[in-house]
């Protein structure tokens, strides 16, 4: 009897755990993309209004911002000044492939980070401050985007976890 009782206890923990699990990745997605959108727009200031080197500018451009943003931004910057003769766009490749498993953010995301990195120290001032405002832009579009999935799925698989634990939890009793 208590065996059963620790067993389906056990059960209905991990079930829930996994449901919140989910939902946490919902959670952060809209938090990294907002994240991203403000370092873009401390970068854009660094670069065309204090004119620093792109490494500097990367490193500087997190200021308070913390977790794996900060990471890919600080990494990134890392990355270039210790190899000279990589270009941005491999610089951010190798970043965001080596935290792949802590970004919640998606392919629309990321392919703008690549699109970012390939336009950056490759054109002048100008139409640098251009893309970066274009890349703002299609951020914050998918930042409206993640918040509606936000508020549609981090319920359902925090309920999905716990019903379909007590639902195997009922089919082994």
């Amino acid at each position: 009897m208590w065996l059963k009782l620790a067993g389906s206890l056990l059960i209905i923990l991990a079930g829930t755990s996994i449901g919140w699990k989910a939902a946490q990745r919902f959670s952060d997605r809209p938090r990294q993309i907002r994240q991203i959108i403000n370092c873009l727009a401390s970068l854009k200031s660094y670069m065309n209004y204090a004119a620093l080197p792109l490494p500097e500018a990367l490193r500087l451009c997190t200021g308070n911002t913390v977790g794996v943003i900060r990471d890919i931004f600080q990494n990134m910057s890392f990355i270039l000044e210790e190899n000279g003769w990589l270009t941005p766009q491999a610089a951010m490749t190798q970043t965001i492939n080596s935290l792949e498993g802590k970004l919640a953010l998606e392919n629309p995301e990321l392919e703008a980070l690549r699109l970012l990195s390939s336009n950056l120290g490759s054109v002048d001032q100008t139409e640098q401050e251009k893309f970066l405002q274009v890349v703002q832009n299609q951020l914050l579009q998918l930042e409206e985007e993640a918040l509606q999935l936000r508020e549609r799925n981090v319920k359902m698989y925090r309920y999905l976890g716990i019903c379909g634990s007590l639902t195997v939890v009922i089919v082994l009793l």
